[in-house]
């Protein structure tokens, strides 16, 4: 089986969210399922910054959505959206 590359991006339930802390918990999360390639921050609008995470995972039937669920149960996350997938090569 390959692997996937998926940019997911994770909206912060507000502006005052310490994102160093949030990724730090992503990360924990993410070791689960994959690995994470790249983490940049994206500035949204009125201060409100989201998490723009790429995560390398095997591609099998269910993409990235244990991923998505377990990314959804930490406390500072609003929402999450996966916004391109792509095979590795």
């Amino acid at each position: 089986m390959g692997e996937v590359a998926a940019q997911i991006k994770i909206m912060p339930n507000g502006p005052g969210v310490d994102l160093k802390g949030l990724s730090a918990r992503i990360e924990s999360q993410v070791a689960q399922h994959g690995q994470i390639h790249s983490c940049e921050v994206q500035p949204i609008a009125f201060g409100l910054k989201a998490l723009l995470i790429t995560v390398i995972v095997e591609d099998k039937e269910g993409g990235t959505e244990a991923l998505e669920a377990s990314l959804s149960v930490i406390e500072e996350v609003e929402s999450i959206q996966v916004v391109a997938v792509t095979r590795m090569l």
